[in-house]
Formats: C-alpha cells, structure tokens, sequence
C-alpha cells in the first residue's frame, strides 16, 4: 500500500545539520556585501562568518566556502546537501550559485535583501547572482562556460528558465524536490499533476513474487524496468526489491519535459536516501540522459522506451485474481454472490482500492450504477492508437433482428457471468485468457458500429475504437508491437477494444509467394496468439465475412451477423430518427418503411438530410422532402429510386 509523503517527514537526516547553515551563510554574506549593515543577514551570519569590512567579509566567505568543500568531502557527505553535491557533481561555483538561489527561499530577511536588490522581485537573476560571486569581472567566457556545463538545471535543482529568456535573465529559482530534499525529506507535491508517495509492506506474513523481487533487485540500477499488472503487486514488488530500505513512489503526469521525470525521481532518492520508482500512465517516455539513473516504472502494459541508448526490461505480474476481487466486494458492500462476480469481471481494480471505492458510493446502489461510479475511476492513459469514446448510446435505441439482439445479450451475459462460470464452475480454458471476443458482421448501415457503442453504454466502459491507419505499419515488426499496445490498454477489462473494418487486420493467411506474404501472415499469427491470452473485451465488425481467417472463428464467443433490417424494423428506425413534431401529418411512417428498403444507416442519412432541407423552409418535413433524401441515398450506391 501507498501513502502520501508529507514534505515534514525526513527520510535520512545528515549527520551534521550545521554545514547546511555554513552553507547558507555564505550565500548572506555575498548578500550582505551588496545590502552593508542589513540587520536580518547579519543575523544569518553571526557566529559563523566574521563582521569586519568587506575585503575581510569576503576572504571569510572564501574560507568558508573551502570549510564548506571539505566537510562534504568528509563525515557531511552523509547529510542530504553531500549526497546532492555528490551525486549531482555540483564544483564550488554550482554550490555558491544555488545558496543564492536557496537562501531567499528559506529566510524572509534574505527574501527582502533579494527584493531590495532586484526591484520586488524575491529571486535572484542570473545576471545579479554572478555579479555577487565575481564581482566587477562582469560575465567572461570561464563563468559562461561554468554556467552552460552546469548541472544545476539539467537535474532538476532549478527549474526551467524561460525559452525566451536571456541567459542573464534566467531567474534561479529552487525546486520543490530541493527545497524538501535539503531537510532529508521528498516534497509531497511537486507541481500540478506531480505527487510522492511512501510506499509500506502490506500487513500479513506475504512475500509477494520473491523471484521477480530478485530480478527486479538485480536490475534497479541497469536500466528502466516496466513493472506490468496491477499497481498494488508492483508496489509490493517495490518495497521487497528495496530489501528494507525507504521506498518512494513518484506519480509523474505527461509532460513535454523528457528529462524531468528522471531528474525528480534521482533529486529526491539522493535527498532522502531512498528507493524511488515512477509511475505514469504515459504509453511512452523517453530514456533517461546518461547524467541521470534510470528509475523502474509502473505503466500500463503497452508501455515503451524511447530513445537510441534505451536500456529496459520488463516484469509481467499476474492479474488481479477474480474470486478475490468478488470476496472484497461481499465482504466491502455486503453483496450477493452474483453481483460481487459481476464487479469481479473488472480485474484492473486493486483490492486494497475496493473499500476506498466504495467509501465513496452511497448505500444500496446496484451492480449497474457500481459499474458506472467505477468507469469514472478507470485507467485513463491516453491510447495514441484509437480513440477513446464514453457512448452514450441506450440499449433500448439499438433496432436490430430479435437474433442478433439475443446474441448482443449472450456477450453481456459472459462477461458478467466470466467469474461464476469459468472460476467457481471450473469452466476455464486452460492456458488461454479469459477474455470475450464478438465478431459482428453485416452490411454497411446495418448497427455494426451502433451496437458495439450500445453494448459499451450498458457495461459502462468507454470504447477504443482502433484507428488503422496508425496500427498497420510499412517497419517490420512495429504493426505487432502497435498491435500489443492496443491489446494492453484494454486488459483487465477497463475499456472495449473495437476494430471496425476488421478484415483489413483479421484477413486470410495466404501461401507465401514473397517477403510481403510472409509478414503479412506473421501479423495474423500474431493476432490468433493474442487473442488466447487476451483478459478483455474486443469487438471486431467487418462487411466481408468470408474475407476472415477461419482460424478465428473458433476464438470469436459470438459471431453475430446483422441482416437488412424487415419493415417493422425499418418502420421502428424512420420513427427513432424523424424529430418529433417536426414532421407533416400526411407523411406515415409505415408507408415509407414498406416502400424503402434502406439500412438503419441509410434511413438516419435520409432523415438527417429531409430535416436540413425542411429547416431551410418553413421548419416541417413533408414527404417531398424525405422522397427526395431518399433518392439521394439511393444514388450514391447507384439504386433506382422505386416508383409509386
């Protein structure tokens, strides 16, 4: 389990707090030898740093600055300031630098001695801070050199300057991780988005997945590791690998700052002595610069690497098992077997979440509206090869054959019922994944696409309706890995993953006859092997049945044909989409289903068109106009439009 950090909390404190003093006061001095006589620096430096003239006060900065050296050389590279220095490779100028940028941040009379100098402002410019290191040297090519090789922005101890910043104008301005990390302790915010916490061994005498522990124990420190699977195992995988020791969990938004991820996370291990790892729901960051350790990473399953020099390995941890999600919902919620099954079909929940989860839903709720408070808590990563849709489409809006409707049912039912029947019934199938797989097919018009949206709708999980044109690519081998990742964004059953167009991706093996042949067929193996191991739910839909392998017909749950809707059908959908109010009496409704014979599609776009055309006029829809959207459909797959 996880708790927030509180910035208050030190994690490993120096064994001589007084060099952070010492180093401070050097900072006042410099400050004190612009501002003479300032009362509050004064205060900063008495008892360290000798009052006298400024010749004196500056050759007592310059041995305490040596003092300083030395002491971090020594026992005081055990505090929180040694380990930086050390760590980050500060020289004397990055530390006398970033005292003048720390100071004001921890003393209101240093804060109004820099406001004083700098006209209000209460951090020191670049430009002001080297005048008060070198004096009337101005800016010569050492100290810009100095500054450019400087690490003190590039690991994160200052922030960003402005792009549109002149270098003299940089304004140093102290981190929150440094700030914190100065007193041992790791910042529990770190900007929007940003949080850290403390990671704890669960209670009981687990020890969870000690192998992978190893493994992950072993690798730590050469190379980015991908903790995939539920976040609560991976958390408990941290703090075992950590062999005892603090481990910190950094939460880390997307940000167009490469760098910045590993900078935070390397900052706060060197300031707390601590583990730390990262978590993101990113589907890719790039590698850390050869400056910064790498940090293993929780991300979801189709998590990459980026980068030339990308050094990564990957731990796969088991879902979360069913039976003991559905035990935490009976036991949480007080629930019936069935519905605890049900919200067990959901396996991306963490147990340990269960009962915060239900902290916040009022009393006697159903499995419907759980499901619903539980979509507004699904994983969220933003998938960059589909589209993520929330449908709102009802179930009672979906017009199709009674057997279709049946067979739209029976994928409802197994996903609902996975639990009870493949786990407590014994009904597995072995080594493959326990996922559900639907096949729709049918021509164009016909609800494909409106039924996987409906079905989406009354399961409560958003659609990812894959885009192909990003899936499928001319590189070998980056079609199967864009195909993984999509595959990964969905498991657990926290979305319904939709390929429409399906036999672009499903179609037949071919013998091969050249290269082309080849990966296109490894493609589909590929597919049929993913498939097996899915823990999901995948929609495919496809005009052109026979243009499937047949090879996945026996890994489709359903395969659900959806005909030509009849006139009652057709009847129903002129009366779903026709406005209400706005059409003329003579027009009925079943004259036009019986006289047209269009598809659900059609009949919207016949609809859609007449209601332009009427609200163009004088607001109604009249048979002139519907007759003349109709042949309009009609006309563009090359249809006679039917007589009286």
């Amino acid at each position: 389990m996880s708790t927030p950090m509180a910035a208050d909390m030190p994690l490993a404190t120096g064994s001589e707090p007084e060099v952070l003093a010492l180093w401070l006061a050097g900072a006042a001095g410099r400050l004190l030898l612009h501002r003479p006589g300032e009362p509050g620096l004064v205060r900063l430096i008495r008892g360290i740093l000798p009052e006298g003239e400024a010749q004196a006060l500056s050759q007592a900065i310059a041995d305490a600055g040596g003092e300083l050296f030395q002491r971090l050389a020594g026992p005081a590279a055990a505090t929180p300031l040694g380990r930086i220095a050390a760590g980050c490779r500060l020289c004397a100028f990055d530390l006398d630098l970033l005292s003048l940028a720390v100071l004001p941040c921890l003393d209101e009379d240093a804060a109004l001695a820099v406001a004083a100098i700098m006209g209000g402002e209460r951090r020191l410019s670049l430009g002001v801070a080297l005048k008060l290191l070198v004096g009337e040297l101005g800016f010569p090519a050492p100290v810009r050199q100095a500054v450019r090789e400087s690490p003190l922005w590039r690991h994160g101890l200052l922030r960003p300057a402005s792009p549109h910043a002149a270098p003299l104008e940089r304004r140093l301005d102290p981190s929150e991780s440094l700030l914190a990390g100065l007193d041992g302790a790791a910042p529990e915010r770190i900007g929007d988005g940003w949080s850290v916490q403390r990671l704890y061994a669960a209670p009981g005498p687990t020890t969870p997945l000690p192998a992978a522990a190893q493994r992950l124990a072993d690798l730590w420190d050469d190379g980015v590791v991908h903790l995939a699977g539920p976040v609560g195992q991976a958390e408990q995988l941290l703090i075992t690998a950590a062999q005892g020791g603090p481990c910190l969990l950094l939460n880390a938004p997307a940000t167009e700052e490469p760098e910045a991820p590993w900078a935070e996370a390397t900052l706060i291990a060197l300031a707390t002595g601590a583990r730390v790892a990262l978590r993101t729901e990113a589907l890719h960051l790039t590698a850390p610069p050869p400056w910064l350790p790498p940090s293993p990473v929780i991300a979801p399953g189709g998590f990459a690497l980026r980068g030339p020099e990308a050094r990564s390995y990957r731990i796969d941890l088991p879902g979360n098992d069913p039976l003991a999600l559905a035990a935490a919902w009976r036991a949480t919620l007080g629930l019936g077997e069935a519905e605890a099954d049900a919200l067990a079909a959901h396996t991306w929940v963490d147990p340990e979440r269960i009962a915060t989860i239900a902290s916040g839903l009022p009393s006697g709720l159903g499995v419907a509206e759980i499901r619903a408070a539980l979509a507004a808590l699904a994983p969220t990563q933003p998938v960059r090869l589909a589209n993520r849709r929330h449908p709102q489409v009802a179930w009672s809006r979906l017009v199709v054959a009674a057997e279709t409707r049946e067979r739209l049912d029976d994928l409802v039912r197994r996903v609902e019922r996975r639990v009870t029947v493949q786990l407590r019934w014994g009904m597995t199938r072995g080594e493959r994944g326990r996922g559900v797989i639907g096949l729709l097919h049918g021509e164009s018009g016909t609800g494909k696409t409106l039924a996987a949206e409906a079905l989406a709708t009354r399961l409560a999980l958003p659609l990812l309706a894959v885009d192909l044109s990003l899936v499928v690519s001319k590189y070998i081998g980056e079609t199967e890995k864009n195909l993984a990742e999509l595959f990964a964004a969905a498991e657990g059953y926290s979305a319904i993953l939709f390929f429409d167009e399906a036999d672009a991706l499903f179609g037949r093996r071919t013998n091969v006859q050249d290269a082309h042949d080849r990966y296109a067929n490894i493609e589909v193996n590929f597919l049929l092997q993913r498939l097996e191991s899915f823990e999901g739910i995948a929609l495919l839909s496809t005009n052109l049945l026979q243009g499937v392998d047949e090879a996945f017909m026996r890994r489709f749950d359903q395969v659900i044909q959806f005909p030509r809707p009849t006139v009652a059908e057709r009847c129903a959908l002129w009366e779903a989409h026709l406005p209400t109010g706005r059409v003329a009496p003579e027009v009925a409704v079943v004259t036009l289903a019986e006289r047209f014979e269009l598809t659900g599609g059609e009949i919207r776009n016949a609809a859609l068109g007449a209601a332009f055309s009427a609200a163009a006029g004088d607001g109604v829809i009249n048979g002139v106009l519907l007759e003349r959207a109709v042949a309009e459909e009609l006309n563009k797959k090359g249809r006679p439009f039917p007589g009286h």
